[in-house]
């Protein structure tokens, strides 16, 4: 989309471009537990099950606002930790 079709209320305005490893939100809230994310109980079975223990630092930040039915674009880091 060109700039010249974007309306004016652009609704990114949440994104600011960032350095490497840079971390930019409009989103206060990170959560540092799967047991603190209100999943489903089968969902956090299949989590543990696989071994995860904690969120990853995207994960604390992105899971909580998509299942708030919240747009989110995220990029981790390669090689993010697992």
């Amino acid at each position: 989309m060109s700039d010249e079709s974007r309306p004016e209320n652009d609704q990114n305005e949440g994104l600011k471009p960032t350095e490497d490893s840079e971390i930019t939100t409009n989103w206060d809230e990170c959560t540092t537990t799967f047991d603190s994310m209100d999943l489903k109980e089968e969902l956090l079975r299949g989590i543990y099950g696989y071994g995860f223990e904690r969120p990853s630092a995207i994960q604390q930040r992105a899971i909580k606002p998509v299942l708030l039915g919240r747009d989110v674009i995220a990029q981790a880091q390669s090689g993010a930790d697992w």
